[in-house]
């Protein structure tokens, strides 16, 4: 340890061991510029605490995770016991890195190293020692850092977990940045995973996750965890690992002590009782100003001093009522609703002895039809072919071999959640106005509505978050009359309330749906029909995925 360092300093701002305290957050704020995204926030982790970390896009969840992991400075107290703490890198540092997975490792240990001299040094000045604020607030940061066992990783347990993940060596020899969506959500899962730590902090950990690997990791988590903290929309997933949930709403995380269903219900409830003590609030001081306001116009009109008393009491009493805080300006689901023409009854997409391959066949002898109003969701591993399964729907890939007919007055909206044939150097403003054809001013309020703020609207498509690209995408399909949606993972990085929404929309939706997703919440509330891609097959199946997984558990 750096010489610099007061000796016992370590030791000191350090939680009690010998109880079941492990993080103990006091009076915790952090924002950037002028707007806090959370403040004066005080909770306790525990042991054996399962955490569901829920709150809308951009509400501050990774910037608190970061907090904790020391990774970011942040106003308040974060004390901490002897423990160790992973935190899974977020995807959005990660995709694009020009980096194999070897490589990352070592730099980031490098920084870490970094940072905790850096630290040492800082602490090490007599200045710092002196003042207790500044000092405590060093140890702290300090401590954090201490929590990570980035160096203390073992190689076997990471390949261990990334052979358990599908990964080979051929994959870990690439650039991070030309892997697949859900290779680099394994790399990311393998490097959290495989250290020893007594906390792990998931940030999405489910995103572009297949089906047969999203299950691998609830069995996982449950039966080699015992602590950790998950941000995660995945609703059936969230069911499976968590006992309680905190809720980042209005700056401020609420914690709910029941399992993830019981807590939607219960939000739900807390919204309803919200939303009555709103209305029945308002209403009173709204009656009470204009009563004042019509005594006092009384008492002006009559010289009488007794109404204007009477007006005076009743101003006050308005003003001493509680306020209560405006719940539909941050609970209010955006309304989602697809245009559609009406088709008779009749198939859409018929696919006769078809076969796709690349370097290798990815799907043959496939003979199918998808019907007018039918909503069928494409299932399969990572790779199998469902994306491009959608592309040859709507005619951006050919078949190999075999015919797949298309009825020729229908209308695609199609959703691709990279936004991949766009130019991305067009702001969002411009993007809208070229895919709809209205003016600017017709669109603000549209634009508002789903969430971009005014600011935002000159914001390059390259720079967008997953969940701006998904709204926008969004957006932009309810703005055309389709009669057939074809979605390629659109719940991939949208908040539960907006997936929620979107779900509404789309059982609503009298037109034709075939969609990718391994949101298994939204296909069993979606889907009427599933197609499995396996072993170069594609089979059908009635009903949605509780359905699809009973009879798979049958045969």
């Amino acid at each position: 340890m750096n010489s610099l360092i007061p000796e016992g300093g370590i030791m000191q701002n350090r939680l009690n061991s010998s109880t079941d305290t492990m993080i103990s957050i006091q009076d915790l704020s952090k924002g950037f510029e002028r707007e806090n995204l959370f403040e004066n926030v005080n909770l306790v982790i525990h042991t054996k605490d399962k955490i569901a970390f829920v709150g809308k896009n951009g509400s501050g969840k990774t910037t608190f995770f970061n907090c904790l992991a020391g990774k970011e400075n942040f106003n308040g107290r974060i004390l901490v016991s002897e423990i160790k703490i992973s935190l899974m890198e977020q995807e959005q540092n990660f995709a694009n890195l020009n980096k194999t997975f070897e490589e990352y490792l070592n730099e980031k240990k490098k920084k870490l190293e970094g940072r905790k001299k850096d630290l040492e040094k800082e602490i090490g000045n007599p200045e710092i020692y002196e003042d207790e604020e500044k000092f405590n607030s060093l140890m702290d940061k300090y401590n954090l850092l201490l929590t990570d066992p980035s160096s203390n990783a073992e190689q076997e347990s990471t390949k261990e977990i990334l052979k358990e993940l599908g990964i080979g060596k051929e994959l870990l020899n690439q650039k991070i940045k030309n892997l697949s969506g859900g290779q680099k959500t394994k790399l990311r899962l393998a490097e959290c995973l495989s250290k020893k730590a007594n906390l792990y902090l998931l940030d999405e950990p489910t995103n572009n996750l297949d089906l047969m690997t999203r299950e691998w990791l609830e069995n996982y988590l449950n039966e080699n965890t015992e602590n950790l903290i998950v941000i995660s929309h995945d609703r059936y997933f969230l069911n499976k690992v968590v006992g309680k949930v905190w809720d980042l709403e209005n700056k401020q995380i609420k914690e709910w002590h029941y399992r993830f269903k019981e807590y939607l219900i219960m939000k739900k409830k807390h919204i309803e009782n919200l939303e009555r003590t709103y209305i029945d609030t308002t209403k009173r001081k709204n009656k009470m100003l204009e009563s004042a306001k019509d005594k006092r116009q009384w008492a002006m009109q009559k010289g009488s001093r007794k109404l204007r008393i009477l007006a005076d009491r009743l101003e006050r009493d308005a003003k001493k009522l509680e306020d209560v805080e405006n719940p539909f300006d941050f609970l209010k689901d955006i309304n989602i609703n697809f245009n559609s023409k009406s088709l008779h009854n009749c198939a859409i997409f018929r696919l006769e002895e078809v076969e796709k391959k690349f370097e290798k066949v990815l799907f043959k002898d496939v003979n199918q039809e998808i019907n007018f109003g039918e909503k069928v969701c494409i299932v399969g591993a990572n790779g199998t072919g469902k994306s491009t399964f959608l592309k040859m729907l709507i005619g951006g890939v050919q078949p190999s071999k075999g015919n797949l007919y298309r009825r020729k007055d229908i209308k695609i909206g199609y959703f691709d959640q990279e936004l991949e044939n766009l130019d991305r150097e067009q702001t969002i403003m411009d993007f809208v106005v070229n895919e709809t054809g209205k003016d600017e001013y017709q669109l603000i309020s549209i634009l508002l509505k789903y969430g971009f703020e005014k600011e935002s609207f000159q914001k390059k498509i390259k720079h967008l978050s997953g969940g701006e690209k998904g709204r926008l995408n969004i957006l932009r399909i309810t703005l055309e009359k389709n009669n057939i949606l074809v979605l390629d993972e659109p719940t991939n990085n949208l908040d539960i309330y907006l997936i929620e929404s979107l779900e509404k929309a789309l059982k609503k939706f009298e037109g034709t749906i075939v969609f990718v997703s391994h949101d298994r919440t939204f296909v069993d509330k979606v889907a009427t029909r599933i197609l499995e891609i396996k072993g170069r097959k594609v089979k059908s199946f009635m009903g949605n995925y509780s359905e699809y997984v009973n009879i798979k558990t049958i045969y």
